[in-house]
């Protein structure tokens, strides 16, 4: 729910799903970096990133996790 609250806001709103994530989280007494707030962060395009320790677009997400926690920083690079 808070994922699909957050998209429709962002789709109203023209702007980043991941602040209106935020509002609709604490709207909802759900904590940011909860369990159920990594779900909803993930299901609107933005899933948390143990190697970064940051919620990133999928892409990223993906080349960070094969780079490891070391270089993961890398995966902020143009491919």
């Amino acid at each position: 729910m808070l994922a699909l609250a957050a998209l429709v806001a962002a789709i109203q709103h023209r702007c980043d799903p991941f602040p209106e994530l935020e509002a609709a989280a604490a709207r909802n007494g759900v904590t940011v970096g909860s369990e159920e707030f990594d779900e909803a962060a993930a299901l609107a395009g933005q899933p948390y990133c143990r190697a970064l320790d940051l919620y990133v677009d999928r892409d990223t997400k993906r080349r960070a996790d094969a780079l490891g926690s070391g270089m993961a920083h890398l995966a902020f690079l143009p491919a």
